[in-house]
Parts: structure tokens; C-alpha cells; sequence
């Protein structure tokens, strides 16, 4: 009975393994290797690019001497200097001018306003203590950079005019021991189809006993006689300048 049990419990476990299926290790997971490729990317070096040549003009001559001059004047009239009335000239001379005319003083310059039917014009009276000045300069240096300097203001004041409107012009320079002298002037003549105007420009500059005097004018008018009477006017001042 026994042998007979044990043969059925066999038969089954036997069936019943046989309907679970058949018993198999584990199976392993597979490894999956990924390589990451990195791709070396190669930046080529920037350009450098040379800087651009300027085309800037150089200073001309001119332009050099102007800017030498205004640093120059620049000096002059910070340095120790003291400005003189000369109002007292003024009043000689226009006792027999023809033109119309305002005198206005102050600043160290006497300005006269003149006019006529025809046109106008200006002349400034300057006059400058050199005593206790301590500007290092040469006398024919100074002389000449005073009396560039103002025929330049002069010149500038008339509208309209140009450098291509003067037909003639003139400039002087004298120097002996302690004394200079400067004298520059033009003469201009043009026409725009209708009017023909006539103008002068004069700056007269002197330097003696530590006093430098400058008389700079300028007039311009359609009328010719003004111009020859303007001149007269600039040559009477020049005479009561002392040398």
C-alpha cells in the first residue's frame, strides 16, 4: 500500500512539471556597450586686419604757421602785460574824417565804427605796456606774429571777402636794436555783374621803448573815392604812432 502511494505522488509531481514547462537557468542581460564620439572641431585663427591708413591731408604751410601763431598769442596775452588808453589818437585824427563814425573803448582797444552812402568799415587802436612781460621771445618773432595776428582779425571782419578778392598786397617788417616795426596791407576789387565793390585792409604795428601800438582797419564800398579816402584815414593814424 505504501509502494503504491509513493508511486502515485510520483507520477504526480512528475505531471505537474511537466505543465509549469521546463526549468531554465536565468538568462544574463545582454551589456550594451555605447561609445560617444566627440567630434574635434578646428577654429581657424582670426584675421587680424591692419588699421586703415588715414587720408587726413597734411597741414599745409599756411595752416602750420597760422596755428604756431595763434599758440604763440595765446602766451602773449596771458603773460604780464598792461593795455594803455590810446583813446587820445583816436580823437586827433577823426577831427577831419569824412566818414560817419562811433567810437566804443573798453577791453584794451578802441574801436571806431565808420561809414558812408556806400559801405563801412572799422579800425581798432591797440596799445600794450611790454614792461614786465616774461615772454622769451625774439623782437622780429613778436612783431610779426602781433601784426599777423590782428591783419588776420582785420581780414576775417569782411564779409563776404575772400583771399582770391585781393588784387594786391603788401608786407613789411623792420627791426633795429630795441625797436620793430610791422606794416601789412591789401587792396581788393570784385563784381558780381550788378556792383563792383572796392575794399582796403591795413594793420600798422610798432614796438619802441616797451610799448607796442597796433592800428588794424578795414572798409569796403561800392564806391571807389571811399577807398582812397580810407587809406588817407589809416595814414593819418600811422603818423601820430610813435617810432
Amino acid at each position: 500500500m505504501k509502494k503504491h502511494l509513493s508511486a502515485v505522488i510520483a507520477a504526480a509531481l512528475v505531471l505537474s512539471l511537466s505543465a509549469c514547462g521546463t526549468l531554465a537557468p536565468p538568462q544574463r542581460a545582454e551589456m550594451t556597450s555605447t561609445t560617444t564620439t566627440t567630434a574635434e572641431t578646428t577654429t581657424a585663427p582670426a584675421e587680424i586686419s591692419e588699421p586703415a591708413v588715414s587720408t587726413k591731408p597734411e597741414i599745409s604751410e599756411k595752416e602750420k604757421k597760422e596755428l604756431e601763431n595763434n599758440v604763440f598769442m595765446t602766451e602773449f596775452f596771458n603773460s604780464p602785460i598792461t593795455f594803455i588808453d590810446k583813446s587820445d589818437i583816436a580823437d586827433q585824427v577823426l577831427k577831419n574824417c569824412s566818414f560817419e563814425h562811433i567810437e566804443q573803448i573798453g577791453n584794451g582797444m578802441d574801436r571806431i565804427s565808420l561809414s558812408s552812402e556806400s559801405g563801412s568799415g572799422i579800425i581798432d587802436v591797440t596799445c600794450i605796456d611790454m614792461t614786465t612781460s616774461d615772454l622769451d621771445c625774439d623782437l622780429g618773432n613778436m612783431i610779426d606774429s602781433v601784426g599777423d595776428y590782428y591783419y588776420g582779425l582785420t581780414r576775417s571782419s569782411m564779409k563776404g571777402v575772400s583771399d582770391n578778392d585781393f588784387n594786391t598786397n603788401f608786407r613789411m617788417t623792420n627791426t633795429v636794436v630795441s625797436k620793430g616795426k610791422y606794416q601789412q596791407y591789401g587792396l581788393m576789387q570784385r563784381s558780381d555783374g550788378m556792383a563792383t565793390q572796392f575794399g582796403y585792409a591795413e594793420t600798422y604795428a610798432t614796438l619802441a621803448n616797451n610799448k607796442l601800438t597796433v592800428v588794424s582797419g578795414q572798409f569796403v564800398s561800392t564806391d571807389m573815392m571811399d577807398r582812397q579816402a580810407f587809406t588817407r584815414l589809416m595814414t593819418s593814424f600811422r603818423e601820430k604812432i610813435p617810432f
